[in-house]
């Protein structure tokens, strides 16, 4: 499996674990009389099923962008992933070297 398909997996799994825990924790505090409400409709289990439904995915797409933002276990080096600022930081030079290529792309001249 691809390491960006691996990372996406593991983070909504636990964005989505996260979602229903907290519909399972609102469930049994019963907060604004929710769970009184689910015992009186028809199918209560339906309601469930999407109350922790829309509460996972949300909790997952959360979980996926902080995830993303912060890079970790992304299988990358961590961190911002830039070395020139690293090195600036730790009172070295930012300057490239001759042999780096991460300069701007070359001009092209234009008609």
């Amino acid at each position: 499996m691809p390491p960006l398909i691996r990372f996406l997996l593991k983070w909504s799994l636990i964005g989505m674990a996260a979602g229903w825990l907290f519909v399972g924790l609102l469930l049994a505090a019963d907060l604004g009389g929710i769970r009184s409400l689910l015992a009186k409709a028809d199918s209560p289990m339906l309601w469930v099923f999407v109350f922790g439904f829309s509460f996972g995915i949300s909790f997952a797409q959360v979980t996926v962008l902080a995830a993303v933002l912060l890079r970790e276990d992304f299988g990358g080096r961590g961190g911002t992933g830039n070395d020139r600022l690293e090195r600036w930081k730790a009172g070295g030079s930012a300057r490239l070297d001759a042999e780096d290529d991460d300069g701007p792309p070359p001009r092209t001249a234009t008609p």
